[in-house]
């Protein structure tokens, strides 16, 4: 709900003060919006934030964390500083959210295990794609690298942008 409506964490917080109120005595239902985050963080679904430039010229991150000014526009990677802000402020960050983690999450149900592996034990109809592995590309690839296509378990990644700048 928190990020559907666009709420606030003081919103949020209001939303679950008033829930535990009509829900009975020992209810487990976290108490603040921090309460609630604190249990995905064991689940190892983390992200990092990375400082870009507010024209999508760099990343400050590695080599450029320290760097304040884009080296291609020149533009300040931080908003200026008022008397009562004592932190500094990115104009833009980006959220990385490392995959591996996620991957190894997706192999660790059985359920969802069987939909990872399924596309090594599927039998494809010649000239109806119901899956990606029945496409060329695919059969292409797994040609060029036997070595890869034998484990059931490697997974192919394609990207999708959707309008996200990278560079």
């Amino acid at each position: 709900m928190k990020s559907d409506h666009g709420l606030s964490e003081a919103g949020y917080d209001k939303i679950i003060e008033w829930a535990r109120s009509i829900l009975p005595e020992g209810n487990r239902l976290k108490e603040n919006f921090y309460a609630a985050k604190s249990i995905m963080k064991p689940l190892g679904l983390g992200y990092q934030k990375i400082d870009i430039c507010s024209n999508f010229c760099m990343l400050y991150y590695l080599e450029n964390a320290e760097m304040t000014e884009c080296m291609t526009c020149g533009h300040s990677c931080y908003k200026p500083r008022t008397d009562r802000g004592k932190t500094i402020v990115a104009y833009k960050k980006f959220r990385y959210f490392p995959i591996t983690p996620r991957l190894q999450r997706l192999f660790m149900s059985l359920r969802t295990t069987e939909y990872m592996t399924w596309h090594q034990a599927h039998h494809a109809v010649d000239g109806v794609m119901v899956h990606p592995s029945d496409g060329e590309v695919w059969k292409r690839f797994n040609n060029v690298h036997p070595h890869f296509s034998a484990e059931s378990r490697n997974v192919r990644l394609g990207l999708c942008t959707d309008g996200f700048n990278p560079f």
